[in-house]
């Protein structure tokens, strides 16, 4: 066999390879579009049926698009790229003897069986030649470009040009929408065009707690009778709750809607007609709230007690005392006012806002609150009325113990005085009180208790000696008593005086005669005690007799 003719059986089969490689190309390239229009309108519909409509947020395209280019890569390989073989003579043989069996594999064995091969010594030459002379001579009149029917393309080519007719109406008819999707598959922020436009909706609001926020929305284009509005409370997963928004029939296309109450932050977004708004937040500024409280009791200098502290805003406190508050707050506040009564003053505070201080005397009991500016909106806030109860320095007690009762006496009795005294932050002097005949009333200052809470003192006067009473003679009558005072600065108004005594001074005659009257008084009293007790006791005896007798034996 000829060169010539060897290069024309492997020129006829490299045309075949080439035109199956023709038949490869078209079927990958017409499947790979159908995917590509397939997941374009899927990723669509996603985007603007799900997402859009959802009001999810907009770079969730450059997701779908990561997807979907993922999809058509694989759909490129199986369609595609993995039916394209290398030019191989023998596959090629096969699939011309498959459309022309009277070759009896003669094509197969000529492509096999390679003169120059270095096989060629286990197998004759001659009958090598031989057989690829009769291929040559079979295979002449053949064409081997049938091996591939592009008929069979038929369908798929009209699929693919009816879904690519299809896809371009479709984005001439909706070309913004189209525009719109493929910006949002770049991870564009744009919205797809409505029949109802918002053109304005609150936005984020901020609110005082307890206050009601109104949240009103514009539109254009389809006006409908009503909007919605969706709410939930911020930070949370729970089903949104759908409200009606009324439209104003003054202002065309404005829509509004009060949220009365509000205690927590509340999310929330518009829908009016076909177009629905981002979704937007009420902040709830809470009253600002003491989180920490420290006051400081200093007490007055005479009670001699340490400076103490509390924790709490109500307070009970002796009198006089001066208090200190140091409080933390929060939020920050850009004003705190501390009302008390009729009067109203600022707190210091520091630089953060959150910590203030003031002082008050305490010297009688108040109610006080405070008014609270926020620092963020100046919001203002009223606080609960608190109270701080004054105890108040009572006077010292005193008790006259002797003389127990009023009584006479002679120029020659010595007068003992004897006293209990008590106060609840320490005594500070004592002084007897007397009056001689009604006249004028004198003091005699009879102890200095040094600041101590309770004691009870003896005093002694003999009145022939002593200097205030020497000059008394019978008869004359003597009115005593004591007054003691405390430590309290206002000493001179916070004296408590004891019972009165009279003594009369009489001649010794008398008071001897007085004094036996007394003494038989009293034996009397004793013997009459002494009879009392002496018939309780009979008839003591008497009921338990009784009872003994009447026992069963």
């Amino acid at each position: 066999m000829d060169e010539k003719q060897q290069t024309s059986i492997e020129s006829k089969l490299r045309w075949a390879w080439h035109q199956e490689r023709r038949y490869t190309h078209i079927r990958g390239a017409f499947r790979t579009l159908i995917w590509l229009i397939a997941l374009l309108a899927i990723g669509f519909i996603i985007d603007w049926g799900l997402f859009a409509k959802a009001g999810l947020r907009a770079n969730l395209g450059v997701i779908l698009l990561v997807v979907s280019a993922g999809i058509m890569a694989w759909a490129l390989w199986y369609e595609w790229l993995r039916h394209l073989k290398p030019f191989d003579p023998v596959h090629v043989s096969l699939a011309v003897e498959r459309r022309h069996s009277g070759l009896n594999s003669l094509l197969v064995s000529y492509a096999q069986l390679d003169p120059t091969s270095s096989d060629k010594a286990t197998v004759s030459a001659d009958l090598i030649a031989a057989m690829r002379d009769q291929a040559v001579v079979q295979a002449r009149p053949l064409d081997f470009r049938k091996i591939v029917d592009f008929g069979q393309l038929k369908n798929l080519l009209l699929v693919g040009v009816g879904m690519l007719l299809l896809f371009t109406v479709l984005s001439i008819r909706w070309s913004e929408h189209v525009n719109v999707f493929f910006k949002r598959l770049a991870g564009a922020n744009v919205r797809y065009p409505t029949q109802t436009q918002l053109k304005s909706v609150s936005g984020d609001l901020t609110v005082r707690v307890g206050d009601a926020a109104i949240l009103s929305a514009k539109a254009g284009g389809v006006l409908p009778s009503e909007g919605r509005l969706f709410t939930r409370p911020a930070g949370s997963n729970t089903p949104w709750k759908e409200l009606p928004m009324k439209a104003d029939a003054e202002q065309g296309g404005s829509y509004t809607r009060e949220i009365k109450g509000l205690t927590g932050d509340l999310r929330y977004y518009v829908r009016v007609g076909d177009d629905r708004s981002e979704e937007h937040v009420v902040r709830i500024l809470t009253a600002p709230q003491v989180t920490a409280t420290k006051v400081t009791l200093e007490y007055p200098k005479y009670m001699n007690k340490v400076a103490s502290s509390s924790d709490q805003l109500n307070l009970e406190v002796p009198e006089g005392t001066t208090l200190r508050w140091s409080l933390t707050c929060t939020p920050p506040v850009k004003r705190c006012e501390v009302i008390v009564g009729e009067r109203t003053f600022d707190a210091k505070l520091d630089a953060s806002g959150t910590k203030l201080d003031f002082e008050l005397p305490a010297k009688e009991a108040f109610k006080y609150t405070f008014r609270w500016t926020e620092r963020e909106k100046e919001f203002k806030y009223d606080d609960v009325q608190y109270a701080v109860k004054v105890l108040p320095d009572s006077l010292p007690e005193v008790e006259l113990l002797r003389p127990a009762a009023n009584g006479l006496a002679t120029v020659k009795k010595n007068l003992k005085i004897n006293v209990r005294a008590s106060d609840d932050y320490g005594l500070s002097k004592a002084w007897l009180i007397y009056t001689i005949n009604s006249g004028k009333e004198e003091r005699l200052e009879i102890k200095d208790f040094q600041g101590a809470a309770a004691q009870e003192l003896t005093h002694e006067v003999k009145l022939n000696t002593h200097e205030k009473f020497k000059g008394v003679k019978a008869p004359a009558k003597i009115d005593i008593a004591i007054e003691v005072a405390d430590l309290h600065p206002d000493g001179a108004k916070r004296v408590r005086r004891s019972a009165t005594r009279v003594l009369t001074i009489v001649e010794p005659e008398a008071y001897l005669e007085w004094y036996k009257a007394e003494l038989a008084a009293q034996t009397e009293e004793l013997k009459r005690s002494r009879d009392a007790e002496m018939t309780s006791s009979s008839q003591v005896k008497a009921i338990k007799a009784q009872e003994t007798d009447q026992k069963p034996k």
